[in-house]
């Protein structure tokens, strides 16, 4: 299962949050994919970081509904995290990706566009 964030910010956030420092990659590097349909909510019911949302994401990973799903991030609920399951049959016809891009070139290109 790919874990993403729906904007660069929010998939920082979580990254920041959730690594220790020394754990932060020096070259760090972002990618994106564009998803042909909005995936939808994940439909669970507790806390976000209890164990009913731990079932749920397992339950839905080994499943067959669909190969993404969104669900609210821990750290701003009103904000959604996108996961992906690159084994779902229909994987491949979903989302569309990008190659990887290192933060600076990110910069580079936000600054000359």
């Amino acid at each position: 299962m790919l874990y993403a964030g729906s904007t660069l910010s929010l998939a920082c956030l979580e990254m920041l949050v959730h690594l220790p420092p020394n754990q932060i990659p020096i070259d760090l590097v972002y990618s994106w994919a564009e998803l042909k349909e909005t995936p939808a909510a994940a439909d669970f019911r507790g806390d976000v970081a209890d164990q009913d949302s731990t079932r749920f994401g397992q339950r839905w990973a080994t499943g067959v509904e669909a190969a993404a799903i969104r669900v609210p991030s821990v750290i701003i609920p009103i904000e959604f995290n996108v996961l992906l399951n690159p084994t779902h049959s229909v994987y491949g016809d979903r989302v569309v990706g990008a190659g990887a891009v290192s933060v600076e070139q990110a910069a580079i290109m936000k600054t000359t566009a």
